[in-house]
């Protein structure tokens, strides 16, 4: 069965031993990042910081850091099983079809219920709704020495399609610049970037943080545009996912996630964004990103924020 929501699989990384708390006070800016960087390298277990200085959230860094964790993430026993079910949902087109054809015949064929979102209005993520953000009572990371700042490194950044409505679920870095602003990098191949052109100067946004493991795996797989990151969720959970519509902005946001920010991106608003401390093992250049404006917060009572260290892999 897939998890409803990340604390569900926290819950299970705890029954597994797969999950270690830490209750010392410890700081987001660099000591987390040192420690789960060292647990990482080590093979480790994920691990739940309780007690973070300067926000009274609890940070889970590492769940994805084994090919165990990872499995269980995906609801799968191994790797191989999460590969033979996503081949098994190809299969069901013509040989030889292009991925797109491919895709098309899946939505046509698979249970098409599990790759529609359901809509629902009672939502664990609006449990708390803050009219008045501040996002420096977030735990953001601050990863490497060099890194211009806080960075929110897992969020699950929600747009639509103007013309079509059609969303898209990406996963673009945010560099925290005070209370209610961020960067949004994202780059000029990117589908939110695509979205924000045809949007114009002010592009509706929501930023969901700490969402179920299927849903987070879904917004960094490279999807064509014919399949949106909700529906590829629901086809590999078997279920479908639970959206709600947000507060501030027109947009259906994960009921089930930690954390929800709504705002909207400035495109005439540019500001230096980075350096950044990347997967490739050095820092990318400072350059200029639009902003985010953050209009509203919600999220769950005793919600988890979950980041990962971003670096060169073990």
């Amino acid at each position: 069965m897939p998890f409803a929501s990340l604390r569900a699989f926290v819950d299970a990384l705890r029954s597994a031993g797969e999950l270690h708390a830490i209750a010392a006070t410890v700081d987001p800016r660099l000591e987390i990042a040192e420690i789960t960087d060292r647990v990482v390298k080590a093979g480790g277990p994920a691990l739940l910081f309780t007690d973070v200085r300067g926000s009274k959230f609890p940070v889970l860094t590492n769940q994805f850091g084994s090919h165990r964790r990872i499995a269980m993430a995906l609801g799968a026993s191994s790797l191989d099983e999460v590969a033979s079910r996503v081949r098994g949902l190809l299969d069901v087109s013509p040989p030889g079809a292009s991925f797109a054809e491919k895709i098309g015949a899946l939505m046509r064929l698979a249970p098409l219920a599990n790759a529609i979102p359901k809509t629902v209005r009672d939502a664990p993520v609006q449990d708390v709704v803050i009219d008045d953000p501040d996002l420096t009572k977030l735990p953001v990371l601050t990863t490497w020495p060099l890194d211009a700042g806080p960075f929110v490194t897992l969020p699950l950044v929600i747009t639509k399609d103007p013309r079509t409505d059609r969303p898209n679920v990406g996963m673009y870095r945010m560099q925290v610049y005070g209370k209610r602003e961020t960067g949004m990098h994202w780059q000029r191949h990117k589908q939110g970037r695509a979205h924000a052109a045809a949007w114009g100067k002010k592009v509706p946004v929501a930023v969901a943080i700490g969402t179920e493991p299927v849903l987070t795996y879904a917004a960094t797989a490279p999807l064509p545009p014919v399949l949106d990151e909700f529906a590829f969720a629901g086809l590999l959970r078997g279920e479908p996912v639970k959206l709600t519509p947000a507060k501030t902005v027109d947009l259906k946001v994960p009921a089930e996630a930690e954390f929800v920010l709504e705002g909207l991106v400035d495109n005439d608003d540019l500001r230096v964004e980075g350096p950044f401390g990347d997967h490739t093992g050095v820092y990318s250049l400072a350059d200029k990103y639009p902003t985010f404006h953050v209009t509203c917060i919600t999220h769950r009572r005793n919600p988890i924020y979950p980041a990962t260290v971003v670096g060169k892999p073990p």
